[in-house]
């Protein structure tokens, strides 16, 4: 079924571009070759083969106008409704893997996660960094930490093994008696906890590799972590640096099928196993994204809707400014979300997306081709 705001015809090519000047090589897999000839058509003499078995090299035109054949309507991003008091644990995944400079789980201040099982269920596994509840808030002497103590973290975090009903409901107060306490103690001492929506077997379901039986507390402890790219699309796009691209047990934990490798020089990683597309870009003031965009979104969008479902990493040195760019161009054209609705899609999950200034003022322009109209401005972004 054609995505809504887009013709069919729009769903199966890409914008037409005309154009003489400037080329720019973009890499693909020979399994992406296969997979994106759905896409474009590639003559024997556009596809130039690379001193790897694995890859080609297409070229493309970067001084083109690209118009989209249909302008498309601007949608609104579908939100999860989350009771009051609960996180989703897709929110809890983006936040242990946020990185501001350094991840953030670094500072053992960040977070404090406790898990409000019995001592058993904590010793067999529990979300990495969580401390055992009791340890902290106990349930007939109440709390250990000091009011000051707790003041200095940013977040703190509960979890039952299971639960979702209204905090402070006869159901919620049945089900998990100790959480409840713990979350009107930590309440009553001017705190703003909040808990993991269907509890650590919902966290678990879709995240075991960030569960472990060790207690992680100490920072040195923390910088042994593996941090992971932020979940962009639950279960299905992601975005994150070009360490995170070429680690082995990322990819293997993701799922990772298909990988948009935004990077000048970095090369991929495991082109035997995955569809790579290769976009050979520069961070900088120059750097035109007239023919990158377009053929990330489709890329994008033709993994996202295989049979089965793929899963996508963008990547770029730092996963912060060209890859955010290449990432909204998608949420744009193939969610028909604003420039400005995109953004902020993609900061509440990733926190450190910055795309430069240039690439700002060429998305405007790309959104403007994909609607009609401009819809964003620079300020609408910065505010």
């Amino acid at each position: 079924m054609a995505e809504a705001g887009m013709s069919k015809k729009q769903q199966q090519t890409l914008p037409t571009c005309s154009s003489n000047e400037g080329l720019m090589g973009v890499v693909l897999s020979r399994e992406a070759v296969n997979t994106f000839q759905t896409v474009s058509s590639i003559s024997d003499r556009e596809v130039n083969s690379t001193d790897s078995d694995h890859s080609f090299i297409i070229p493309i035109q970067t001084k083109a106008v690209c118009e989209p054949e249909e302008v498309l309507v601007p949608a609104l991003p579908e939100r999860t409704c989350v009771e009051r008091g609960y996180i989703t644990p897709q929110q809890v995944y983006n936040l242990l893997n946020a990185e501001e400079g350094q991840p953030a789980i670094y500072d053992p201040y960040y977070m404090l996660i406790l898990d409000c099982r019995s001592a058993e269920r904590y010793k067999d596994s529990h979300v990495m960094t969580a401390r055992a509840a009791v340890t902290v808030i106990h349930p007939a002497l109440g709390c250990l930490i000091s009011c000051i103590e707790l003041q200095k973290y940013s977040i703190i975090l509960l979890y039952a093994e299971q639960g979702c009903s209204p905090v402070g409901s006869v159901k919620a107060r049945a089900d998990s008696p100790d959480l409840q306490r713990c979350f009107f103690q930590l309440s009553g001492l001017g705190m703003d906890p909040v808990i993991i929506l269907g509890g650590f077997s919902a966290f678990y379901t879709l995240y075991p590799f960030l569960c472990t039986p060790r207690m992680v507390l100490l920072e040195h402890e923390r910088h042994t972590l593996t941090i992971y790219p932020s979940e962009i699309l639950e279960e299905a796009l992601y975005q994150g640096s070009a360490t995170q691209a070429s680690d082995y047990r990322i990819i293997k934990n993701l799922h990772i099928t298909h990988v948009v490798n935004a990077t000048a020089n970095c090369p991929d990683a495991f082109p035997n196993m995955l569809c790579y597309l290769r976009l050979r870009l520069s961070d900088d003031a120059q750097q035109d994204l007239v023919q990158a965009l377009p053929l990330a979104s489709r890329f994008i969008n033709t993994a996202l809707k295989a049979e089965p479902a793929g899963r996508v990493l963008v990547h770029c040195s730092m996963g912060r400014s060209r890859s955010s760019a290449l990432t909204l161009a998608f949420l744009m054209q193939h969610r028909s979300w604003t420039l400005l609705h995109a953004v902020r899609w993609l900061k509440e999950r990733r926190a450190c997306t910055a795309p430069n200034v240039n690439f700002l003022r060429q998305l405007l322009t790309y959104e403007e081709q994909l609607f009609g109209s401009r819809l964003t401005t620079l300020d609408d972004i910065r505010r």
